[in-house]
């Protein structure tokens, strides 16, 4: 009977091995199958994998926006290089414009028939000064201009004639005007163009005063020969003038100190030049702009 007993024991641990194995391969298999059925649930349907589902969390395009638009106002409001404060309070530059000068003219009574002669190209230079009153984007510019004008007229063959001659020829009249110019403007600097290169706009006014009068080709000069009666010379351009200065431009920073400037610029002439009476003259300049700050 004890043998009987132990052999059905042992029949029984056999048994429910059997069993054991059976659970632990059925158990494998569920879980591959659980896998097949994710693969399956990814097809698109057409026997293809569908597209690979991306795990990676939505961002708010909105919340960058705002962030990338708070950076940009960060930046202007404390080191942007257009709205900074100005490294110099005063900066200084020399110009030198190539410039085409041309004048009025408007006779009366024995001036009666005067009119401009042409243009002619002359030259302008000197030092420039600007002061920034407002950060670096706002400056009263002033300096000390060297420039040339030229004035010519045309006038009837018998102008300064003792004798009234009706085929007389047109007489020619040419004069250089050196004056010392005196700009009182404001400039206003606008953002970058490009990297180190800025627009600038000038607007403002000029004192103009005449260190010499000059006629050019006195022999055949009607208004020289005129001026030059009984040996003794008068003036004919008053000594004082006021004029308008508008102009454009670049500013090219070269290095931490130093920049080139190259622009346009228009000088309006609003005073009359002319001593005469019954003549109304007034000159103005279209220069090219060029120069170097430091």
């Amino acid at each position: 009977m004890k043998k009987v007993a132990v052999l059905v024991l042992l029949l029984g641990l056999v048994w429910n091995a059997r069993a054991q194995g059976r659970v632990t391969v059925q158990e494998k298999r569920s879980g591959s199958e659980a896998t097949e059925k994710e693969e399956r649930s990814s097809d698109d349907g057409w026997g293809q994998p569908g597209p690979r589902r991306n795990s990676r969390p939505k961002t708010d395009t909105r919340s960058s926006d705002r962030r990338s638009t708070e950076r940009v106002f960060r930046r202007i409001q404390e080191d942007e290089v257009d709205y900074a404060p100005p490294q110099k309070l005063i900066e200084m530059s020399f110009r030198f414009a190539p410039s085409v000068t041309f004048n009025t003219a408007e006779g009366f009574n024995s001036y009666t028939g005067f009119r401009e002669n042409g243009a002619g190209m002359r030259l302008s230079l000197g030092p420039s000064l600007d002061y920034f009153f407002f950060k670096d984007r706002y400056s009263f510019s002033s300096g000390l201009w060297y420039t040339i004008h030229r004035s010519g007229y045309r006038m009837p063959g018998q102008f300064g004639q003792p004798v009234w001659d009706p085929a007389a020829k047109t007489q020619q009249s040419a004069y250089n005007l050196q004056y010392l110019q005196i700009p009182l403007s404001a400039k206003m600097y606008a953002n970058n163009l490009f990297p180190n290169a800025r627009l600038y706009i000038q607007t403002g006014g000029l004192v103009n005063v005449k260190l010499a009068e000059k006629a050019l080709d006195p022999t055949h000069n009607g208004l020289f020969q005129f001026a030059e009666d009984n040996g003794r010379y008068n003036r004919q351009y008053s000594r004082f003038g006021l004029g308008l200065l508008l102009g454009t431009g670049i500013q090219y920073r070269l290095n931490q100190n130093q920049a080139f400037i190259m622009g346009i610029a228009y000088q309006r002439g609003l005073t009359d030049v002319a001593r005469a009476k019954d003549l109304v003259s007034k000159n103005h300049i279209i220069s090219l702009e060029l120069g170097l700050k430091f």
